[in-house]
């Protein structure tokens, strides 16, 4: 992926991503590319796609499962105060089962996509430790 496309996609309103990215490209433009800024500025990437499109799915799976406890604990405890006891159980329990369910989707894709920024950002941190420029296009 084009590391201006990813920048725009994950700069926040204060722009700091585009303002370390601007500062790269004058200094590529002068010829005076820095390894450890270069590795600074991936870094501060990192954290910044795992702050807006990772750490979002683990909450997701947190309150889903959060939620499956709850319809778990109702499907228990609703059966004993209601007069017709034959519905309560298997419908309180058949949510609890789809939320575990979203949880368990959730956190799966919080680790695809976690693992999928760790490969990028270590590629593409090896790449500037060879001496390529992170800016190449």
């Amino acid at each position: 992926m084009n590391i201006r496309i990813r920048v725009a996609r994950l700069d926040d309103a204060a722009g700091e991503l585009t303002l370390s990215l601007r500062k790269l490209e004058m200094e590529a433009a002068r010829g005076a590319t820095s390894t450890d800024e270069q590795i600074d500025f991936l870094h501060d990437l990192h954290r910044a796609a795992y702050r807006m499109e990772i750490r979002p799915w683990l909450s997701r799976a947190g309150q889903a499962a959060g939620a499956g406890i709850v319809l778990l604990g109702a499907a228990f405890l609703l059966p004993s105060g209601m007069p017709y006891r034959g519905i309560a159980f298997p419908a309180a329990a058949a949510l609890a089962g789809l939320a575990f369910l979203g949880a368990a989707i959730g956190l799966g894709v919080y680790v695809r996509n976690l693992r999928r920024e760790r490969r990028w950002f270590k590629h593409e941190e090896a790449e500037v430790l060879a001496g390529h420029p992170l800016l190449n296009g």
